[in-house]
């Protein structure tokens, strides 16, 4: 069942809230059924009157302490940003692997006096974009997830705070697009805003365009040794107090070679890896791993050169191509050594290079095998060769690591096409796996399912309609309906689209899978407000069910349902009381008068007379409902909780204020007792038994309770 109430910004509109139901087929006989949940205005802060923490920053830490050749970009950026009006921002550009976001990163921990807050904000994507505005939100008022319904609302939360204070510092990270941002700094000028990108050019309208270049041929050799000697001189210091008169030549990974031809060896490297402080990064950390010396590891460098990429370069700067292939030049030696101690880290490098680049759960590279120690230990091996960055939660693989390794190339062993395709598969089913269920209603997963959205997208952007499976078919289903939850309906209506086209394509158009798709996108267009494609298709369904699976199918059932609830919508109130109506009595010949279906037509018929006006008949059927969901489902299962909370609220509007007031009262003692004091299901009893005080109190007069 369904509890909405109809809250706005006064407790007036609060009493007058109602609750609608909607159905929607998962494939398997089983519904989903839609929630929208509104909170009240006393529920609000006005952002203007909220002061933020001091030092209120969710910074990074710096990857590396090593930050050198950068002391001119650093300067030149400070003053960029203190000179000039605060609506000019700076945006730092230059090919991928150019510590972009390392310079950012070093400003703003360098300003952390100036700025208050400095948000970091990853803006690969304008869902990324939006969450990191929700989450400053979250960080700015303890109270915004009570006063926005999903993250877009709390992201304009955090817009309105924005434009009502001074001093902040928003940092937008690897941003893709112009047009993502503009939306979003064009009406903020009363702080700063720094941007770094990829992209070169698009930005004289919003932002003034800084170039960040390559290391200098010194500054690069700098790079190198600061990195590989950082543990050899603490180790050379202890060797020299126990190991009096053993020769630095005949020490275990040190070189022979003068000090001078150790730094043209270095000048060769840094050279042959193009000035580039991603690759000379990784270079140094697999020299220092592997305690070669540093003209060793240039010999097998020229030796084991990677090959270009086979695939076309992406789209960029121009010279990217150049970029990625000598990044992949020290990846192949890397994973040589890796996948020599631990094979199954080169199958999650290659499962999750199909992932964003945003931090991925540690708990999705566990599916990949039945021994947790081995995945523990493979993802440690990957982070000490810096392939990727591994915390207590998750592992990011850098979007460059992810390209290169996700690209087949014959002559690289652990890039071979059968590999990569093996790995494709492996990650659609590995996302479709971490998936939790009921997307609409199940509160607790709405988190993980905000974390594993940019790996959908991601996924589903690297690979085309055509190839689809059932398993990218299944995710685009499901992502479907939790970016209708989250207002998101452009981008569901496109999922669900998807999702039916494969699986017309992968199981025909008559199979029962097919017609929850259909239902899926039919659901997305009415959330989109697009009634005119969504009336056909849930006309189309049930006819398509009654003619296949017959007319007490429960798929049909469903169907009618959800046929039933749109004619409500459009205010068709008998042709939604006839639906419902025909619905219950079938459900109860078919399924029996305790089947959770037949429970659930019957508040569904509650709510329609409800809607109707008629109030005896919504009081009697939601007391039935009541009764009946004790009875079976027990007085403090979810769904017994909220139909108590419906017959209260029928109550309320049937002037029963007593009876109404004993019944909030108990839903709320309940909610705290199953869901704890801080739960949105709590929230919301709160939220009605205030509602009814005010309702009663409106009635009675003043000085009444």
């Amino acid at each position: 069942m369904t509890e909405t109430p109809g809250v706005a910004a006064s407790g007036a509109r609060a009493a007058a809230a109602g609750t609608n139901y909607g159905i929607i087929s998962t494939g398997d006989g089983a519904t989903i059924d839609s929630r929208t949940v509104h909170l009240p205005a006393e529920a609000f802060t006005a952002p203007a009157e909220v002061v933020a923490a001091g030092g209120l920053t969710n910074l990074p830490a710096p990857r590396s302490p090593v930050f050198v050749g950068r002391r001119a970009d650093l300067a030149g950026l400070s003053a960029a940003m203190s000179d000039g009006p605060p609506m000019t921002p700076s945006v730092v550009h230059g090919l991928g692997g150019m510590g972009k976001s390392t310079l950012a990163l070093h400003f703003a921990h360098h300003h952390r006096s100036h700025y208050n807050p400095i948000w970091w904000i990853p803006a690969e994507t304008p869902s990324s974009i939006t969450q990191a505005l929700a989450d400053l939100a979250a960080r700015l008022n303890p109270y915004a997830h009570l006063t926005t319904a999903n993250s877009a609302e709390s992201a304009a939360w955090a817009l309105s705070w924005l434009q009502t204070h001074e001093g902040w510092l928003l940092v937008f990270d690897n941003a893709e697009s112009p047009g993502d941002l503009e939306s979003v700094i064009g009406p903020l000028t009363s702080g700063r805003h720094l941007i770094t990108s990829r992209r070169s050019t698009g930005w004289h309208r919003l932002a003034k365009p800084r170039a960040l270049h390559t290391l200098p041929s010194e500054a690069a050799v700098d790079m190198l040794t600061r990195i590989i000697e950082a543990d050899d001189i603490e180790e050379d210091e202890e060797g020299d107090e126990g190991n009096a008169g053993i020769g630095d030549s005949e020490r275990s990974g040190t070189s022979s070679a003068s000090p001078a031809s150790s730094a043209s060896v270095l000048e060769r490297i840094a050279a042959e890896l193009g000035h580039l402080p991603l690759a000379m990064e990784q270079a140094a950390a697999y020299i220092q791993y592997t305690a070669l010396a540093p003209d060793a590891y240039l010999e097998r460098l020229r030796r084991y050169p990677a090959r270009m990429f086979a695939a076309a370069a992406p789209t960029g700067a121009a010279g990217e191509s150049d970029n990625h292939r000598t990044v992949a030049r020290i990846w192949q030696l890397s994973l040589r050594a890796i996948t020599a101690e631990a094979p199954l880290a080169g199958e999650i490098l290659r499962t999750f290079a199909w992932f964003s680049s945003e931090p991925v759960p540690r708990d999705l590279a566990h599916a990949l095998h039945v021994d947790p120690l081995m995945v523990d230990e493979a993802l440690a091996l990957l982070h000490t060769y810096s392939m990727i960055t591994l915390t207590r939660r998750t592992f990011t693989i850098h979007r460059l690591v992810r390209a290169v390794t996700r690209t087949p190339d014959p002559a690289d062993p652990h890039r071979a096409a059968e590999a990569i395709n093996r790995a494709q598969q492996q990650a659609e089913q590995v996302l479709r796996r971490s998936l939790p269920e009921d997307p609409l209603s199940n509160v607790g997963g709405w988190a993980r399912w905000r974390h594993l959205l940019p790996h959908i997208h991601a996924l589903t952007d690297l690979i085309s309609p055509e190839q689809d499976t059932e398993d990218t078919a299944a995710i685009c289903l499901q992502v479907s309906l939790f970016l209708q939850r989250e207002g998101h309906s452009d981008q569901a209506v496109g999922y669900a689209q998807r999702a039916v086209t494969a699986f017309a394509g992968l199981r025909g158009t008559d199979d029962p899978v097919t017609f929850a798709a259909r239902s899926f996108l039919a659901s997305a267009l009415r959330a989109a407000g697009d009634l005119a494609r969504a009336v056909p298709l849930h006309l189309r369904n049930l006819a398509d069910c009654e003619r296949v699976l017959g007319p007490d199918h429960p798929d049909t059932l469903v169907a009618r349902g959800n046929l039933a609830y749109l004619h409500a919508l459009k205010g068709d109130l008998r042709e939604a009381l006839e639906l419902h109506r025909r619905n219950l009595a079938d459900y109860e010949r078919t399924l029996g008068p305790d089947h959770p279906h037949t429970l659930n037509a019957r508040a569904n018929l509650a709510s329609s007379f409800r809607s109707a006006g008629d109030l005896a008949q919504a009081v009697e059927l939601h007391d039935q409902a009541l009764t009946d969901h004790e009875r079976v489902l027990g007085p403090t299962h979810p769904e017994t909780l909220t139909a108590r909370s419906n017959l209260a609220y029928a109550l309320q509007l049937a002037g029963e204020s007593d009876r109404a007031m004993a019944l909030h009262e108990r839903v709320l003692a309940d909610r705290e007792r199953v869901f704890g004091p801080g739960h949105p299901h709590t929230e919301l009893a709160r939220q009605l038994l205030t509602g009814a005080q005010e309702a009663r109190r409106a009635r009675s007069g003043p000085g009444a309770d």
